[in-house]
């Protein structure tokens, strides 16, 4: 077996530090082969060590500067590394040299991407789906989601279903086209994240106007805030006669391009109740959260740590509370400054709870996650950070977004990943809001 087939079934099989192990002796084995140098930049790669696997790609180059892939791999870890301008030249590099090859027209519309570009990653995408890369028409998608072009982008984001981006399993009754269905019942299929789910609820009243019974799947996180605005809400997978079934986020396709307006959110007066002692008190009362989930792939190029929040944040007449879920409240936790935040994720039970705190505090500064998308659905004041290359629906170079009329963003802009900007723009704002 070649040195790369046997690589590949490494990490295949998640044997990272095998994998690791073996391409280093292939290297110290042949220092002048430019195939073992690719080889552990691919690795070291995967490991997320950027700085490493760039200098293998640039020893494989030293050695072998006609090859077209190390010079698009290279263009990937600069990439990575938020160093957009030479990661372009390497792709452009490698582009030159393997005119129309599939892989490396994706990688240079994916660097476009990352450096904020989609305009000019739109035709990139396009050519390498054109050439037959797999992923390329979802990242189109996005790409034209982000870019405003709704209708394409909308009509492209289908391809996840039929690339089984979702999960695969039986669905009740045909494919919902659009018609009214009266006196029939139209199963909506839960996927993707909780943001997503909150996104797509101002899509239900009119999708309850076509007539008929609508049953959505939902977490059991988000069931309370989903159930007044469905005829019923059921656990993902569960078993209902049908005739019609979509999945939630193929809404907006069914329906105008146009953003629809948000269904009232309103918080339950009893949990309400039972937070209003915990948020009590003067001041200008400020939530935080510095991570999404820490199981999503992506997670690294939206989080923040806590101690940029804390520094940017802790100003005379401002309260902070913090409503971060999950292992990153491990985080405030241990740190010495923990007693200058409220903890409130004891308090908060699903979704309905955080809607809950969201009610009663004046502002929330957050990194982008799913609860972006609750305060904004809620009309609530809602600041929101956000790294390189984000979420589509933010769109491009603005800092407000016509889905949550509520919600403002502060962009990193395009280079490294570094929040310095971000964070000093955000305080200086709430600075002169708690002092208002």
């Amino acid at each position: 077996m070649s040195l790369q087939a046997t690589l590949e079934s490494l990490l295949a099989e998640g044997r990272l530090p095998e994998a690791t192990a073996r391409a280093a002796a292939a290297v110290q084995a042949a220092p002048r082969d430019p195939e073992a140098h690719n080889a552990l930049g691919v690795v070291l790669a995967r490991a997320g060590r950027w700085a490493e696997a760039g200098q293998r790609y640039r020893t494989a180059l030293a050695l072998a500067p006609g090859r077209a892939a190390v010079w698009s791999n290279l263009g990937n870890a600069l990439t990575a590394q938020g160093r957009d301008a030479a990661a372009l030249a390497a792709q452009r590099r490698a582009l030159r040299l393997q005119p129309g090859d599939a892989t490396i027209l994706y990688n240079l519309a994916t660097s476009l991407t990352r450096a904020g570009r989609q305009a000019e990653a739109i035709p990139a995408y396009e050519a390498a789906h054109a050439a037959g890369h797999p992923q390329a028409l979802w990242n189109l998608a996005r790409a034209r989601l982000a870019h405003g072009d709704w209708a394409g982008g909308f009509r492209d984001y289908e391809c996840r279903i039929a690339q089984g981006m979702v999960a695969d399993r039986p669905r009740p009754g045909a494919r919902w086209d659009g018609r009214p269905f009266p006196e029939q019942t139209l199963l909506l299929l839960t996927e993707q994240g909780f943001g997503d789910t909150v996104w797509i609820l101002r899509y239900l009243p009119a999708l309850r106007a076509r007539g008929g019974r609508v049953v959505m799947e939902c977490r059991p996180e988000l069931a309370p805030l989903v159930a007044p605005l469905v005829d019923e809400v059921v656990p993902p997978g569960a078993a209902v006669p049908a005739e019609w079934h979509l999945h939630v986020c193929s809404l907006p396709l069914a329906f105008a391009p146009e953003v629809p307006p948000l269904p009232p959110l309103p918080p339950e007066p009893a949990r309400v109740e039972r937070l209003r002692e915990a948020v009590a008190g003067p001041g200008l009362r400020v939530g935080i959260i510095w991570s999404g989930s820490v199981t999503f792939g992506s997670n690294h190029w939206r989080a923040a740590p806590l101690d940029r929040f804390l520094d940017a944040f802790r100003w005379p007449g401002v309260r902070l509370f913090s409503l971060q879920k999950g292992p990153p409240e491990a985080e405030l936790a241990a740190h010495p400054l923990r007693g200058a935040v409220t903890d409130l994720a004891p308090l908060l039970r699903d979704f309905a709870d955080t809607a809950a705190a969201l009610s009663l505090l004046d502002l929330v500064i957050m990194t982008d996650s799913a609860v972006a998308h609750l305060a904004g659905a809620m009309n609530r004041p809602v600041w929101v950070l956000l790294g390189r290359a984000p979420h589509w629906l933010w769109g491009e170079g603005r800092e407000d977004t016509p889905w949550y009329p509520s919600l403002r963003l502060f962009r990193m802009p395009p280079g490294p990943l570094e929040w310095e900007g971000v964070f000093d723009r955000a305080a200086a704002a709430l600075l002169q809001r708690a002092a208002g």
